[in-house]
């Protein structure tokens, strides 16, 4: 269950950074506004730091059991 969380959060910061990266690449010509870039920012500094507490173990559920 883990593995899958980490693999979802890993998928998640590298899509929104690529697409960060095509829209630097594009400049002026990228379809994207101000609102989806700021969204994507977001998403990576918020999925980091989700990312750095899971691996501390700092989750409020860190030791539940899932069964």
């Amino acid at each position: 269950m883990i593995l899958n969380t980490n693999v979802m959060i890993n998928n998640t910061i590298e899509l929104a950074k690529r697409q960060l990266e095509v829209h630097a690449q594009m400049g002026e010509k990228s379809t994207l506004s101000i609102f989806e870039v700021a969204r994507l920012m977001d998403t990576v500094s918020e999925m980091s730091c989700v990312k750095s507490s899971k691996l501390n173990n700092d989750s409020i559920f860190f030791g539940f059991s899932v069964n």
